[in-house]
């Protein structure tokens, strides 16, 4: 737990001076401006998820892989490897820390566009389950960035792949401003966390939750050990290069 914790100050501390979150705050604060000007009270459980999954987890699927790329270059995954870091404790660290980034991001995003959007008819705050869906966004998309970029070396190589796997993870935005419901779309791993964004607005129905909830939880046990798996084969097994 020492280590982790450790290895989570690390990570917050090289985010910030890479300005991850003055970049997150600043770009939710406008885009918060955006998603009002296109939104109205009675659309806001449509609008909030899919620009959650639009621009949260795009954000960080792209600051996982920078993140991974920069541990890469300037030899601190060769320090890590050494290190007595496990993998799983430097994953979670990850997790962590850009899931949190993530849902700060979110909040920021969805409170500045129901007040912008409530200020005449009455302010109506989302539930909690604001908060799990989109840590819950947040981790999937970070562990399928490390999965992804791992297999990597350098940002160019990595981005090709990671713009195709981003846009089949944002297709599921179809579904949620109802532009188009095929169920099939909810098998896609980011419509499940993005289904608890909606229940925070109107409630769901009971296989909507049940959807929501267990999928999300079968996605994260899943992915947690092919991220750890991927990240052992192709970055320890190579010293960190």
């Amino acid at each position: 737990m020492n280590r982790t914790l450790a290895a989570m100050r690390t990570d917050v501390a090289l985010q910030a001076r890479n300005q991850l979150y003055a970049i997150s705050v600043g770009m939710a604060v406008v885009l918060a401006g955006v998603l009002s000007w296109l939104s109205s009270p009675a659309q806001l459980h449509r609008t909030v998820p899919m620009a959650l999954l639009l621009i949260v987890g795009g954000s960080t699927l792209l600051y996982v892989i920078a993140m991974v790329i920069l541990e890469k270059d300037d030899g601190t995954l060769q320090a890590v490897v050494v290190s007595p870091l496990r993998p799983r404790e430097y994953l979670d660290a990850k997790i962590v820390t850009l899931s949190a980034l993530a849902t700060l991001e979110g909040v920021i995003m969805t409170a500045g566009t129901v007040v912008w959007v409530g200020r005449d008819s009455g302010i109506h705050w989302p539930s909690p389950w604001l908060l799990v869906g989109v840590f819950a966004l947040g981790v999937i998309h970070t562990y399928i960035g490390v999965i992804l970029v791992v297999r990597h070396r350098r940002i160019m190589e990595a981005l090709l792949p990671a713009g195709g796997l981003a846009t089949l993870l944002q297709v599921p935005s179809l579904y949620f401003v109802g532009a188009f419901s095929h169920p099939a779309l909810l098998a896609i791993p980011s419509a499940a966390p993005s289904m608890l964004i909606r229940g925070a607005f109107v409630p769901l129905e009971a296989w909507e939750w049940i959807y929501a909830l267990t999928y999300s939880a079968v996605l994260v046990v899943m992915l947690r050990r092919w991220a750890r798996v991927a990240y052992e084969h192709h970055v320890v097994r190579k010293g960190g290069i």
